[in-house]
């Protein structure tokens, strides 16, 4: 009889702990410091037509790595939320994104915004466009691969963009049905090779990866693309005034971009205004390394003086660099009525 009373008794008090436990809010299989955020993030607002497309390059730093980047993963979702509601563009491309999961858990607050990652890319720095589906049908996504580029520039394609991050592109068309306009883009983002090494052969390296990269993409645009209104937005780990790379403190090398900003004809790199003024968006950098190039086919279409640091989270974001990213995003806008 003990033993029953007993066993009665020690059922009783398990019910009255576990009643106490959930009556207090609490997981008691998690511990404290992996319990749910007591903060819930609203979903941002759907942005309508207006007939301008703004476009945004923004390297999100790590976002959704378990292992580096901001510590705090809810906090950095939090912020770019932020960011981005304050933004309302209609086309990101982001770069270091860790995987499509992580880019669906951010969009899924982003009202008629959907994305899609560079799959093909196996390392968690992954770019990614996010667009405005009220303004932006995709006709067609994909990655540009060394069987699209010339011969000499394929067997080296995926080295030459390091960790095979090859330009990841979206082809869509653009609709402001208050004026039943409709207008076709074809859009790439590009990370390019980090300015790194250990020794100065391979931060020469490094470069040459870089040029080789914007190379073999230039030529790719003018033999496939010569028509298409091209917007290229990316982290491209270079400025376009001159290179970081240097031989020595006085003799810095050129851009490896330098593709694009020479031939006035048929690109603008319209960031290039940015560079020449001394900004950045990088947080640890002066010179500016996240640009965007237009084709001359948008060259009408730019809002002249459109393109801009988007510097003002620094002010709302409590230190901004260690909880949101090491860059700050960089816009640009495009009237289709034009």
């Amino acid at each position: 009889m003990r033993n029953s009373l007993f066993s009665k008794y020690s059922l009783l008090v398990s019910i009255t702990i576990t009643l106490f436990l959930s009556a207090c809010g609490t997981d008691s299989n998690l511990p404290t410091s992996e319990q749910p955020p007591e903060e819930e993030l609203e979903p941002i607002a759907s942005v309508a037509p207006d007939g301008v497309l703004e476009t945004v390059t923004w390297n999100l730093e790590w976002y959704g790595s378990k292992s580096n980047g901001p510590s705090d993963d809810f906090g950095q979702t939090k912020h770019v939320l932020r960011i981005v509601d304050s933004l309302d563009a209609d086309l990101y491309a982001f770069q270091e994104i860790s995987s499509q999961q992580a880019l669906a858990e951010l969009t899924g607050y982003m009202t008629d915004y959907e994305g899609l990652v560079a799959e093909h890319v196996s390392y968690n720095q992954k770019m990614a466009f996010v667009y405005n589906s009220n303004t932006i049908e995709v006709i067609e996504s994909g990655y540009i691969s060394k069987s699209d580029v010339r011969s000499e520039f394929r067997d080296k394609w995926d080295y030459y963009w390091a960790n095979g991050r090859m330009p990841l592109f979206i082809h869509f068309r653009y609709r402001y049905p208050e004026q039943n306009i409709s207008k076709e883009f074809y859009a790439v983002t590009i990370h390019g090779k980090a300015n790194t090494g250990d020794s100065s052969a391979e931060y020469e390296e490094s470069y040459t990866r870089r040029q080789k990269a914007a190379e073999g993409l230039y030529y790719y645009l003018q033999d496939h693309k010569p028509n298409a209104n091209i917007i290229m937005l990316g982290d491209y780990n270079d400025d376009v005034d001159q290179s970081l790379f240097y031989y020595d403190e006085n003799n810095y090398a050129e851009t490896p971009y330098d593709d694009f900003v020479n031939d006035t004809e048929h690109f603008n790199v319209i960031t290039k205004k940015l560079s020449d003024n001394g900004e950045s968006a990088s947080i640890n950098y002066e010179d500016i390394i996240d640009h965007i190039t237009m084709s001359n086919e948008l060259f009408r279409a730019y809002n002249q003086g459109s393109a801009k640091v988007y510097d003002a989270p620094q002010n709302y974001i409590s230190d901004y660099g260690k909880t949101t990213s090491d860059h700050l995003p960089v816009w640009a806008k495009f009237d289709v009525t034009r």
